[in-house]
C-alpha cells in the first residue's frame, strides 16, 4: 500500500468517526417528528399548523441537540487535552518512569524485553515521538482528532434535520391519515437506510444491520408509548395521541 494510500485511509476513519452524531440526530429527528406529528394531525386537519409544528419542532430540536453534542464533546476534548498535558509533564519530571511505562506496555503487546528496550531508547532521542507513543501505548491517548466539538454540533444538527424533515415532507403534498401512514413509512425506511449505510462502512451485511438499527429504534419509539399508555391507566385524565 503507498504511502499516499496510507494517509487517505487516516482521513477516511477520522471522517467516519462522526458516525455516531450522525446516527443520533437521524434516529432522533425521525422518531420525536413522527410522534408529534401524529399527535397535531389527531387535532386537526390544518397541513399547515401540522407543517408549521413540525417545522417549528425541526429547528429547536436541531439547536438544542446541536449545542448538546457541542458542549459534551467540548468537555470530553478538554479532559482529553488535560489527561495529554499532565502525561508530557510527566515523562519529562519522571523520564526514567515514563521510559519503564512505555517498555511495560510494548512487552504487554507480544514484544519481547530486547527489543522493547532498544525501541524505547531509540524513542528517547527524539522527544516529541517519545510523548506521543507514550501518550497513546501507556494511557490509550490516540492521537486522531475525533472529538472536534464544532464538527460534532454540525453533524448532529444537520442529521436532526435531515431526520426530522422526512416525516414533515409528506405533509407538503397530502393530508390527513394519507399524510400520516406516508410519512410513517418514508421514516421506516430511512431507518433501514440509515442502518444499512451503517453496515455498509462497517463492512456488515446491509440487510441485518438496517433491520437490526429499524427494530431498536421503533423498538424504543413503541415503548416510550406504551409507557405512555401506562401513564393513561394510572391517571385517566391524560389523553395519549393514537
Amino acid at each position: 500500500m503507498a504511502l499516499t494510500a496510507i494517509q487517505q485511509k487516516k482521513r477516511v476513519i477520522e471522517s467516519r468517526s462522526r458516525i455516531r452524531e450522525f446516527v443520533f440526530g437521524i434516529q432522533d429527528g425521525l422518531i420525536s417528528t413522527v410522534g408529534l406529528l401524529a399527535g397535531v394531525q389527531g387535532a386537526t386537519e390544518n397541513n399547515i399548523v401540522v407543517i408549521v409544528t413540525g417545522l417549528t419542532a425541526m429547528s429547536s430540536g436541531a439547536i438544542s441537540m446541536a449545542a448538546g453534542s457541542y458542549l459534551s464533546s467540548g468537555a470530553q476534548k478538554d479532559i482529553f487535552d488535560k489527561e495529554i498535558a499532565d502525561a508530557e509533564r510527566l515523562a519529562d519530571s519522571e523520564p526514567y518512569v515514563a521510559a519503564e511505562g512505555l517498555l511495560n506496555a510494548l512487552e504487554q503487546e507480544g514484544l519481547s524485553k530486547e527489543h522493547g528496550y532498544r525501541l524505547v531508547k531509540v524513542l528517547l532521542q527524539e522527544r516529541n515521538v517519545f510523548l506521543r507513543t507514550f501518550q497513546e501505548k501507556v494511557f490509550g491517548l490516540g492521537s486522531a482528532e475525533v472529538n472536534q466539538p464544532i464538527a460534532a454540533a454540525l453533524v448532529m444538527g444537520l442529521s436532526f434535520v435531515v431526520g426530522a424533515f422526512v416525516p414533515i415532507s409528506p405533509y407538503i403534498f397530502l393530508s390527513g391519515v394519507q399524510a400520516l401512514y406516508l410519512s410513517g413509512l418514508l421514516s421506516g425506511i430511512t431507518l433501514f437506510g440509515v442502518g444499512a449505510f451503517k453496515g455498509y462502512l462497517a463492512g456488515q451485511s446491509l440487510l441485518v444491520s438496517g433491520l437490526k438499527f429499524f427494530v431498536i429504534a421503533v423498538s424504543a419509539a413503541g415503548m416510550g408509548y406504551l409507557i405512555g399508555l401506562v401513564v393513561q391507566y394510572f391517571f385517566p385524565g391524560i389523553s395519549i395521541p393514537a
